[in-house]
Parts: C-alpha cells; sequence; structure tokens
C-alpha cells in the first residue's frame, strides 16, 4: 500500500510539475509576444514621425524658395519650377501627415502634426521678406513642437 502511494503521489507530482511548467511557457510566450509588438509599434512610430519631419521640413524649403522665384521674377520659368516643386513637396508632406494620423497613440501629436503642416502651408503667401522669415520660423517652431511631442510618444 505504501508503494502505491508513493507512486500516486510522484505521478500526480509529475502532472502537476507538467501543467504549471505549461502555464509559465504560455504567459512566457505571450509577454514575448507583447513586448516584440511593442518594439515594432515604436520602430515603426519612429520611422513615421521622422519622415514626417523630413517631409515638412523639405515642404518648407519648396515654399521659401517658391517665395523667392515669385518675388525675382513673377513671369519666369524658373517661378513655376518652384511652385511645381512645391506642389511636389507638398503631397509628400500631406502623405506622411497621413502616415502620422494612423500611427500616432494620441491626438496631441496628431494636432500637432496638423499645425506644423498648416503653417508651413501657409509660408508661400507672405507679403514681404519680414512675414517670409516670421511664418518660416512659426514653421519651424511647429515642427520642433511636434517632434517633441512625438519623442515622449516613442518613449
Amino acid at each position: 500500500m505504501a508503494g502505491l502511494l508513493s507512486t500516486l503521489i510522484a505521478v500526480l507530482g509529475t502532472l502537476l510539475g507538467v501543467a504549471m511548467t505549461y502555464v509559465f511557457q504560455r504567459r512566457s510566450a505571450a509577454s514575448e509576444r507583447l513586448f516584440t509588438a511593442q518594439q515594432q509599434l515604436r520602430s515603426e512610430r519612429m520611422s513615421v514621425y521622422s519622415d514626417f519631419a523630413g517631409a515638412v521640413t523639405e515642404f518648407r524649403r519648396g515654399q521659401q524658395d517658391r517665395w523667392h522665384r515669385k518675388n525675382e521674377d513673377p513671369d519666369s520659368p524658373a517661378r513655376f519650377e518652384a511652385r511645381v516643386e512645391a506642389y511636389r513637396l507638398r503631397g509628400l508632406a500631406l502623405h506622411a501627415l497621413f502616415r502620422v494620423q494612423l500611427i500616432a497613440s494620441g491626438q496631441g501629436v496628431v494636432d500637432a502634426a496638423r499645425h506644423a503642416y498648416a503653417v508651413t502651408d501657409r509660408v508661400h503667401s507672405a507679403a514681404d521678406k519680414a512675414e517670409l522669415g516670421a511664418v518660416g520660423a512659426q514653421a519651424r517652431d511647429a515642427l520642433e513642437e511636434f517632434v517633441r511631442l512625438a519623442a515622449s510618444d516613442v518613449r
């Protein structure tokens, strides 16, 4: 009888050990999948936010170039080319904005991105060189605010 009891305890102990190992392995695997997904999302956000900042920076440069070409010679082919390039850069910046809207974790980051895009879009319509400098600085500041918020979103 003592041998049977010992055997039964050993079998139950083995079964309990197997069950506990299974539970812990499932938890560990789920935790690892969650960590991997979070790291992938972080990496995606870094890429999207960085692409947006680069696109808006280029858009601002294109808007300033458009303004300068218009004020140098309104009827020149260079003005037309600068306007076409500004439109192309606007499209790239808008595309990058849409990507930010899809991946951002909060409305604050999206609002900052929209604001940076909107201010940059107004650069070419400045009345004079002083206003061009002021609107360009506002666009740069708006983009820096976006980057500040985006940085906190990827931590």
